[in-house]
């Protein structure tokens, strides 16, 4: 337990399906997304407590129970890196990035929950380096032409150099959760935003005579959809998705479920996410198979390790 003793496309893109509901343009407008540099609010969502109080546990905990691969271990200018993480058996982990000269001492420098995910083909759209330069917020491509999804990449340090605009990597994608429940509605009102006033010019020109005050809301049916819209802050997403799959894990003492989920699309192939959901953000709802949830959640993805997945050694 903690304290002691897992070619390209330019543009941007938001995922979207057959059918699936639109991204709103003007939700950036009224409410513009933003950069978040610190990690506290993953850490508190997957563990239930306070993450001040637990991260010298955390550390102490992957520094001496911990394990690395090869595909955790580089060196940038002058300086080495190596990525510990634990439990070693699990796909969700705490990890420690230990940095030092070459040759020389290594000390921890950042924590971060690593999360295995699922493999998908995408081409790198922007980058916004976290200012402490050891991990970044990745933007790549969906859908030519349209708004790019984003993820955090705690292995930037390592990924930098191959994070080139317009060039398609294979990345582990995955998420957590910050919120969760069963889809409650099977259609909803919009009454703004492009897809609204698109209904509404419509609408008036098959209702000669009548005012804008009588254009009725636009019904949107989401019963069996898929779809993914940007949340407060880059990284982050509102999703609605059926669940594919279940399987339990635990990370230190907090039970975690990974749910896997996969969204459809028309011209490309389907993205499938595995999305970790702890008890404390679970609470007393029951996800079951075949249910259609909602949830708000923070992705995480990385290039995946070259070589194959091999037994992790101690680092020590």
């Amino acid at each position: 337990m903690f304290g002691r003793k897992k070619k390209s496309k330019k543009a941007e893109a938001a995922p979207a399906e057959k059918a699936a509901v639109p991204v709103r343009e003007k939700q950036e407008e009224l409410f513009p997304r933003f950069h978040a540099e610190g990690l506290g609010d993953v850490w508190a969502a997957l563990t239930g407590r306070d993450p001040r109080q637990i991260m010298g546990m955390v550390v102490g905990t992957v520094l001496h129970d911990g394990g690395t691969r090869p595909a955790w271990q580089w060196k940038r200018g002058g300086t080495e890196y190596v990525l510990m993480a634990w439990p070693k058996e699990s796909p969700i982990r705490a990890s420690v990035l230990m940095a030092g000269p070459e040759g020389g001492e290594l000390k921890p420098v950042t924590a971060v929950p690593l999360l295995e995910g699922l493999p998908i083909d995408l081409a790198v759209a922007e980058v916004h380096p976290r200012a402490e330069g050891l991990g970044a917020d990745v933007a790549v491509s969906m859908i030519e032409g349209q708004k790019p999804m984003w993820f955090f990449d705690p292995l930037y340090s390592r990924d930098k150099d191959d994070l080139t605009p317009e060039i398609t990597h294979t990345f582990w994608l995955s998420a957590a959760a910050f919120g969760i429940r069963k889809a409650l509605l099977d259609e909803f009102a919009i009454t703004s935003g492009e897809e609204f006033e698109e209904h509404a010019k419509n609408w008036l020109e098959q209702n000669p005579g009548k005012s804008r005050l009588d254009v009725p809301p636009l019904k949107l049916v989401v019963k069996d959809k898929h779809f993914i819209m940007p949340g407060r802050r880059y990284c982050e997403y509102q999703l609605r998705a059926k669940i594919d799959r279940i399987e339990d894990y635990t990370l230190e003492t907090m039970p975690i479920k990974a749910l896997y989920l996969v969204f459809p699309f028309n011209d490309r192939p389907d993205m499938n996410l595995v999305l970790f959901v702890s008890k404390a953000v679970l609470k007393d709802y029951e996800p079951e198979v075949g249910q259609e949830i909602e949830a708000y959640a923070w992705f995480q993805g990385r290039i995946i390790d070259l070589e194959p997945a091999a037994p992790e050694s101690s680092g020590q």
